[in-house]
């Protein structure tokens, strides 16, 4: 199998950086020729379905990471071709200069996006370093969560909240039907590609439950403070750390085994961060793309735009809940978490 990096194919990136280009003015007097935006449409599809399927099939943790930030980056992309498509010609690429550079490399180099953030300690002994190592690691993972997901609901909650609930039940949108009665405006098609990747993210047979669970959630929490509390239930990090600091107090084995969990450890705090900026960048990218009059324009504008929220909630949640603890929710198990490094490392068979 291909690796997930050469998915993306030179052509996919020359197309992007046309379209995304400050120099590149998609609407108005001196729109882009529709050639170039349905070139990249048609590699945006192929670089989609390739990466669907090389996170399907990866057979290991670190290629799923690289499939998944791909895929977060290629809708991104989606998005960012969107939102400029709708945008006037003075506004089309403010603030976007950060997200593209964050999309290019995310395609082209997903690795950069997997490394630790957190500097690794001096020593003071393995056990104390491990120990360091978790804590660090553990509310990292939960900080993050907690801001991006708090931004994504609070963008959510501009929607109506019916859409929000009728959003829940659109895991099997008839694609084809939607792009019909929307008038198939490119704008609409990309955002459509971006929804579609986002799905293939949470995986097909996923999307329901995880829709379903986020649509029942998303009306308590309205404030911060009630996002704050709920993924502090959510993840546990608090029983994870005890339960870990029990493992490695009570271990007897020898340091260098100990040693070597301290950078698998802190290499999940910078797996899961990597993730994190790329959904925080397609919150932002989604919430200027649905600005757009067709994507206000009821019934499926509205729905897809919060389905797609939804998803990103979902994503950010899940996902840090198997960087902290793989085996509660078996359906979402990519990566071996933290306590389940612990376990596997520390806990005799």
């Amino acid at each position: 199998m291909k690796s997930a990096v050469s998915q993306i194919s030179p052509e996919y990136l020359n197309q992007l950086d046309a379209l995304l280009s400050p120099q590149a003015t998609l609407r108005g007097t001196k729109r882009a020729p529709q050639a170039r935006t349905a070139a990249f449409l048609d590699e945006s599809r192929q670089a989609g379905a390739a990466l669907a399927a090389a996170l399907g099939q990866a057979q290991t943790a670190d290629d799923r990471s690289r499939a998944e930030v791909q895929l977060l980056a290629a809708a991104a992309a989606d998005l960012a071709v969107a939102d400029a498509l709708t945008s006037g010609p003075e506004t089309a690429f403010r603030g976007q200069e950060d997200a593209s550079a964050l999309i290019r490399t995310a395609l082209i180099d997903p690795d950069a996006l997997l490394r630790p953030t957190i500097r690794r300690a001096h020593y003071r002994g393995a056990d104390k370093d491990l120990l360091a190592a978790i804590y660090q690691t553990l509310n990292s993972i939960q900080e993050n969560a907690i801001e991006t997901t708090a931004d994504t609901i609070t963008a959510a909650l501009t929607m109506n909240m019916a859409v929000l609930r009728d959003a829940a039940r659109l895991a099997g949108l008839d694609v084809k039907q939607a792009l019909e009665d929307l008038g198939a405006e490119e704008a609409v098609i990309f955002v459509i590609e971006a929804w579609q990747k986002m799905g293939a993210l949470i995986g097909e047979d996923n999307v329901e439950k995880i829709q379903d669970s986020v649509g029942e959630a998303i009306e308590k929490l309205r404030e911060k403070t009630a996002v704050a509390s709920y993924v502090e239930r959510f993840l546990d990090i608090e029983n994870i750390y005890k339960e870990g600091r029990a493992l490695v107090q009570h271990y007897d084995g020898p340091d260098k085994d100990l040693a070597r969990l301290t950078p698998q450890i802190l290499a999940l705090e910078g797996s899961f961060a990597g993730r994190n900026k790329l959904v925080a960048a397609l919150v932002r990218l989604l919430s200027l793309a649905k600005l757009a009059k067709v994507l206000r324009t009821p019934p499926w504008g509205p729905l897809i735009v919060a389905s797609a929220y939804l998803l990103l909630i979902g994503y950010e949640l899940y996902s840090a809940h198997d960087h902290v603890d793989s085996d509660r929710y078996p359906f979402f198990d990519r990566v071996a978490g933290v306590r389940t490094l612990l376990v596997d490392a520390l806990v005799e068979n």
